[in-house]
C-alpha cells in the first residue's frame, strides 16, 4: 500500500479516494514536510478521524506505536491541526448558502473584516490581492435572513457595493458544511 500509486487509487480497504494524495501527486515528494506512512495517515485521518491508530496501522502493515508517534508529530509540526467531526448542515436546515464580494473604502477593510468573521453566518472571509474588497461564503437559514445581511451591508460605513451570488447546486460539495 506504500508504492507510490496506491494512495491515488480508490483502495478496497477505504472505499475512497484521498483528495491529499490527488492534491500531491504531481509534487515532488521530496520537498512535502513528511514521507508516504505519514500522508497515509493523514488519509485515514482525514476520511475517518475517529479511526483508532490500531485500525490505521493494522490498514498500514505496521505498529500501532509508529501510527500513533507519527500522529503525534505532525501535530506537534502543526502539519494536523485538529480533529473534527463534518457535519452537514444542508442536511439539518436546509441552509442557503451564498458567496458575496464586497468593495470597501480602504481605511475600513480591516475593522469591517473583523466585524464580519465574528458573524456565524459567515463560514470564509477573505482579502482580495491587490483589491479593496472582501469575499466571503456565508451559510444563511433563509432569503429573508440573506436581505437583511444585504440590507446591513448597504447601511454600512465604508462599504462601497456589494455583489451576492446564491449558490444553486453544488457540483464539488465543501466537506465542513455539506453544501
Amino acid at each position: 500500500m506504500t508504492d507510490e500509486n496506491s494512495s491515488n487509487k480508490v483502495d478496497e480497504n477505504r472505499n475512497y479516494q484521498c483528495d491529499l494524495s490527488i492534491r500531491w501527486e504531481h509534487i515532488d515528494s521530496s520537498i512535502l514536510p513528511f514521507d508516504d506512512l505519514d500522508k497515509e495517515i493523514m488519509c485515514f485521518l482525514r476520511y475517518n478521524a475517529r479511526m483508532s491508530n490500531a485500525e490505521i496501522a493494522k490498514m498500514l502493515n505496521t505498529s500501532e506505536a509508529t501510527v500513533r508517534r507519527r500522529i503525534n508529530e505532525l501535530v506537534r509540526r502543526k502539519i494536523i491541526t485538529g480533529f473534527s467531526a463534518l457535519v452537514d448542515l444542508h442536511a439539518i436546515e436546509n441552509s442557503i448558502k451564498v458567496c458575496i464580494r464586497i468593495d470597501i473604502e480602504g481605511e475600513k477593510l480591516d475593522s469591517i473584516a473583523e466585524s464580519l468573521a465574528a458573524n456565524p453566518d459567515i463560514l470564509s472571509l477573505y482579502r482580495r490581492r491587490g483589491q479593496n474588497q472582501l469575499l466571503l461564503q456565508g451559510l444563511f437559514l433563509n432569503l429573508e435572513t440573506i436581505q437583511e445581511f444585504e440590507d446591513s451591508l448597504a447601511r454600512r460605513e465604508g462599504i462601497i457595493k456589494y455583489d451576492t451570488m446564491v449558490v444553486s447546486k453544488a457540483y464539488k460539495k465543501d466537506p465542513w458544511v455539506g453544501i
